[in-house]
């Protein structure tokens, strides 16, 4: 295992971002029929999760290390497999990517209440 892979602080921070992809599949499970409080609380996690990603690809993109360097390219690669633009020369706009569909999920949630729909 790779020196930056052994850093707590590395370590902890992994184990955040599994736990949060954990509580958004387990959501999607039942994500047809959540309530509103729910899906509140799914956006939050998503946000949660995209934040600690973006941390995480940018101490990827600041280490020396061959297999953080090889995380980061499996990580964009699967960015760009669920549809994401990923810009190469600077992999840290796909996070203002995500935040803008996070934007666009929350002005839905809140019509959706407003109207009555949710």
């Amino acid at each position: 295992m790779a020196k930056f892979f052994e850093s707590p602080v590395v370590s902890d921070a992994l184990a955040e971002i599994v736990m949060l992809q954990e509580q958004i599949l387990i959501f999607a499970t039942y994500a047809d029929y959540a309530t509103i409080e729910d899906q509140w609380e799914n956006l939050h996690t998503l946000r949660a999760l995209s934040e600690k990603q973006k941390n995480m690809c940018f101490r990827c993109m600041l280490s020396d290390d061959d297999d953080a360097k090889s995380m980061l390219v499996d990580v964009l690669s699967h960015f760009e497999e669920f549809g994401h633009n990923v810009d190469i020369d600077n992999p840290m706009l796909l996070f203002e990517e995500v935040s803008k569909n996070l934007d666009d999920l929350e002005e839905s949630l809140r019509y959706g209440e407003e109207q009555g729909y949710l």
